[in-house]
């Protein structure tokens, strides 16, 4: 009889073992795929700044499976906050840089979280006020018909035009700071090619700088910088017509590059051949 308590003892015990297993293998298993998504952040030295996240699904509408995720938040590779999601998916951190510059955002699920995310970067921007902003068109970086009309072109495929990258490399070594933004004029196709805005520029060894949500456009890219108190934003470089006509009305001195047509260049906007120009004409 002790002999058969025994044995149903240790049966028991590798049958709970063995359920145990199984129950965290179909956790993984179970594990809803969702987006995760960080914007750039921008501040001043020695004040606090929110970075937002956001988690959730590729189609729109709202599941509590996004709620009360823990998200953590490193910082130049460091550890430096966690926050969990509300009801929506959205979480927030505060954070505080007290030196100048560029600093890298990661933001990562939680591993015993029940969804799954890849990881996210952005970019935190801590800039003084006094330093002059350069906005740059995301068109007038990118070689016209790089991409594919269809819009399933892989990041590669975009090619940065020459010189660009060396040019604005200079311009903002000792002068400017860089707010990269999307121009009216951008397909949808070059805008869903191009993939993730920030990777492609660092790859292509463009200047680091704050990358403006694509969704935003232009005009609320300025509103935003406005509302903040940029008020050194008042130069642009753009590749259209409606880009370069609306930071006009906005008194900014632009730069148009490569040069548009007889007839469609606005009037008070400055015309550059090539990148190797630009500079001549600040």
């Amino acid at each position: 009889m002790a002999e058969l308590l025994r044995l149903g003892s240790r049966t028991f015990l590798l049958l709970l073992l063995f359920g145990w297993t199984m129950a965290g293998t179909g956790e993984a298993a179970e594990k809803v795929q969702g987006i995760l998504t960080v914007h750039d952040a921008l501040t001043l030295p020695n004040h606090s700044v929110r970075i937002e996240a956001q988690l959730g699904e590729k189609a729109p509408g709202g599941s509590s499976l996004w709620s009360g995720v823990g998200l953590h938040l490193s910082i130049d590779g460091k550890p430096v906050a966690t926050a969990r999601t509300n009801e929506s998916g959205h979480a927030s951190f505060d954070y505080v840089a007290k030196m100048r510059g560029t600093y890298a955002i990661t933001v990562s699920v939680d591993g015993g979280a029940s969804v799954a995310a890849d990881t996210s970067d952005a970019t935190l921007c801590v800039w003084e006020r006094r330093r002059p902003i350069i906005l740059v068109e995301l068109a007038a970086l990118i070689q016209p018909g790089a991409s594919a009309s269809t819009g399933t072109a892989a990041e590669s495929s975009l090619q940065p035009v020459p010189d660009a990258a060396d040019e604005l490399s200079r311009l903002t070594q000792y002068y400017y700071n860089v707010v990269y933004v999307t121009g009216g004029e951008q397909s949808p196709a070059e805008t869903a090619a191009i993939g993730n805005v920030r990777r492609w520029l660092e790859a292509h060894k463009f200047p680091p700088g704050f990358v403006a949500p694509p969704s935003e456009g232009l005009g609320a890219t300025l509103d935003t910088f406005k509302q903040g108190g940029w008020a050194t934003m008042k130069t642009g470089i753009v590749r259209t017509r409606s880009s370069a006509e609306m930071l006009l009305q906005h008194r900014f001195e632009v730069v148009v590059v490569p040069e548009l047509p007889k007839g469609e260049m606005p009037r008070k906007a400055k015309a550059a051949k090539e990148w190797k120009d630009v500079r001549k004409k600040l």
